[in-house]
């Protein structure tokens, strides 16, 4: 699971407002100065800003409040017109006005808070508010710094991006102050009921703001965050804000803003988080909170994050191979013709399909990348990149430069097809051949790929008689069919393309395994229901699929993919045979996977498997007798796409088994002779140190 989702959307409005597109060197930021009374319970805020204009070279930003919000006076020299849900506070320019350094504001009202839906105007389980609240003047300036002073009765704590300042008691009320000198795109404010943990980590400042006392998870969190943040600072530059803390949400949201992480309470719980979301949310403040994305160009920070967190602590664990595999197969799963976009239009998540884009795609091409300039250079124009562009918006042509100034390669056309090109290529070994002479043996390859065709690096492995372990060569594929020829001292006995998965591509309907990603990815979808058998798992049905068959039609189903609900469903007869043949038996008493049994009382099933009617797509078959466990197979399951099989226990429910069918590298390897043991060379991993080297 991928929990990390910036709130780009006020990015987005932000750069709406600039008057002119700013350059990505364009240094323009203003200065606020806050002072917030607030009710949390009614969201009511008194405020204060005095906003100090930088670089205003005699002209003045206008200014965007939220509408709801209402100004106890106007500065002399300035108008407020309303306008789209907004309040533009502009200064009157004439021949004998100038701009002012500052401008101070006074104004109060109900502070929007854009996590909560239309059905949570009450809410106190805490606060969120961000530039889309607009509860504090927003201008076109690039980025800003703040100081603020937020007074709130006990025992409520706020929380914003910098450095934090002694809270003191006034009465019954805390006062809390933050002061970010470090640019930033805006300001959060975030508040509840926190208990403080903190530690000081060669001198920066760790906290874990938890919603109860517990000390254990929260040392847990921040012995953590000492490990990732050493590790990123040697592995990038120096870690770029004034602390870092883990704070907890009740609504369960991933946010990585500038400087901590906003976390759901039940994720944080989650083991796997501790390695996997956490380190991704940290090292955002490199990438995306510490060198800003120039959104016009596309949003390069989430797909530079997953390659270096959860791709880069895989790879150190030898696991880097399999990982991308998994990767490709999310691209696989939910991104066709209809849906594709190049990386350049990719601004924020907002579908499965977007996140194989953005995140998926993108980390494959930052692994081609690398593979295209080698991993010192790669290193080189990693830390390079984030010292010339800390606290600047850059886009992927200024990036495509840095590579290019520390290669000495160019660059141009691999930063235009994989950036500004959608889709991907699928390759093929079409033909394999050798003919031996005198000691010699001469090598043929075919390789094909879909047209038009994509410029690769293709590695190639290549086994022969006197060695289990292959040779690994590149090649450069240009065509949509090349030929490729080999002269070898020892005779082949093996060969097989992109052995490391390396490069991105569409993988091939038999190479990837069935994957529940796959059921809920395609095109079109089907959706079978039991006659009469209980629970009912019609609304499951209707949330999946617009087409639903009941009972026994025998209806010729379109391509794409099926879901099979019911134990007692005419279809499962296509599962059982299928499913033994992988280990996997249907019983009158349960399931058995592998020598384990799992009962039918109080478990729930998932079984992804290729259609078996010749036609294309994958069909999943769903099993409870648990009512209730339905609305949470509903919500889990879409986070279980790499999956051919799922077990769940209770009505939660809760994940008991889960498992991947075997892929076949069928289409990409030509075995001259069997028997042999073929073995890859280890893969090198980027680095050599590791987060946590005990």
């Amino acid at each position: 699971m991928n929990f990390s989702t910036k709130v780009s959307r006020c990015l987005v409005l932000l750069l709406v407002l600039a008057a002119t597109p700013n350059e990505a060197w364009s240094f323009s930021s203003i200065h606020h100065q806050l002072q917030i009374e607030l009710e949390p319970s009614t969201r009511f805020a008194r405020i204060e800003d005095t906003v100090y204009f930088k670089n205003s070279q005699g002209n003045c930003d206008s200014l965007f409040l939220h509408a709801d919000l209402k100004l106890n006076s106007v500065p002399a020299g300035w108008q407020v017109e309303t306008s789209h849900g907004l309040l533009k506070i502009e200064f009157i320019k004439s021949s004998s006005t100038t701009c002012p350094e500052t401008v101070t504001l006074n104004y109060s009202g109900i502070l929007h808070d854009p996590s909560l839906g239309p059905d949570d105007s009450t809410d106190s389980s805490g606060f969120f508010f961000s530039s889309e609240s607009y509860f504090y003047p927003q201008s076109k300036a690039n980025v800003l710094t703040f100081e603020m002073r937020v007074s709130l009765p006990e025992p409520w704590q706020a929380v914003s991006q910098g450095k934090r300042f002694g809270a003191q008691l006034s009465g019954e009320r805390r006062i809390v102050s933050w002061k970010s000198s470090n640019p930033l795109e805006e300001i959060y404010l975030i508040g509840n009921k926190f208990h403080i943990y903190e530690v000081e980590h060669n001198g920066l400042n760790l906290y874990a703001f938890l919603l109860q006392k517990e000390d254990v998870l929260a040392d847990r969190y921040l012995e953590i965050a000492k490990g990732y943040i050493d590790f990123y600072s040697k592995l990038i530059g120096p870690y770029p804000y004034e602390k870092f803390a883990l704070v907890e949400n009740s609504r369960q949201t991933g946010y990585g803003m500038p400087s901590f992480t906003l976390l759901g309470s039940r994720i944080i719980r989650f083991p796997f988080i501790l390695h996997s979301s956490y380190p991704h949310e940290i090292l955002h403040n490199w990438w995306g909170n510490g060198v800003f994305p120039d959104l016009k160009q596309g949003n390069w920070s989430e797909g530079l994050t997953a390659y270096l967190a959860d791709h880069l602590l895989l790879e150190l664990q030898g696991k880097g191979a399999p990982y991308r595999f998994q990767e490709m197969m999310k691209f696989l799963n939910y991104v066709n013709e209809e849906n594709d976009f190049p990386l350049s239009e990719f601004r924020y998540r907002d579908s499965m399909a977007s996140q194989a884009i953005g995140y998926t795609k993108l980390l494959m091409v930052f692994h081609m990348l690398r593979t295209e300039i080698g991993d010192e250079n790669f290193l080189k124009g990693l830390q390079k990149f984030y010292v010339t562009y800390k606290y600047r918006h850059v886009g992927y042509e200024e990036m495509r430069k840095n590579f290019e100034e520390v290669s000495g390669q160019s660059l141009n056309g691999f930063f235009e097809q994989w950036v500004h090109r959608k889709g991907a290529p699928a390759i093929g070994l079409q033909q394999a051949s050798y003919v031996s002479d005198k000691g010699r043996h001469d090598l043929k390859l075919t390789v094909e790929q879909s047209n038009p065709a994509f410029k690769l690096k293709l590695p190639i492995a290549i086994w022969t008689a006197d060695s289990q372990v292959a040779e690994i060569y590149y090649v450069e594929l240009v065509a949509d069919k090349q030929d490729f020829n080999f002269q070898l001292s020892v005779e082949p006995i093996a060969v097989r393309l992109d052995p490391y998965n390396d490069v991105f591509r569409r993988l091939g309907a038999e190479e990837a395994p069935a994957s529940l990603g796959q059921t809920y990815g395609a095109q079109t979808v089907t959706a079978l229901l039991p006659e009469k058998e209980k629970p009912d798992y019609r609304i499951f049905a209707q949330s999946v699929a617009k087409r639903i068959f009941t009972g026994d039609e025998n209806a010729s189903f379109p391509e794409g993919s099926l879901w099979v609900f019911g134990r007692g469903h005419p279809m499962r007869k296509a599962f059982i045979e299928p499913l033994k043949k992988s280990g996997v038996v249907v019983t009158e008493r349960g399931i058995q996977i592998h020598d384990k049994s799992y009962p039918w009382d109080d478990h729930s099933f998932v079984f992804t498997l290729p259609r078996t009617d010749q036609k294309k797509g994958t069909m999943t078959w769903v099993v409870t007798e648990n009512a209730k466990s339905i609305p949470g197979l509903m919500r889990k399951l879409p986070h279980y796409g790499k999956y051919g099989y799922l077990v769940f226990e209770g009505s939660a429910p809760d994940n008991r088994a889960k498992g991947i069918w075997l892929s076949n590298p069928v289409g990409l390897q030509k075995v001259f002779k069997g028997g042999h043991p073929r073995l890859l060379p280890e893969q090198k991993p980027l680095v050599s140190f590791k987060p946590f080297p005990k």
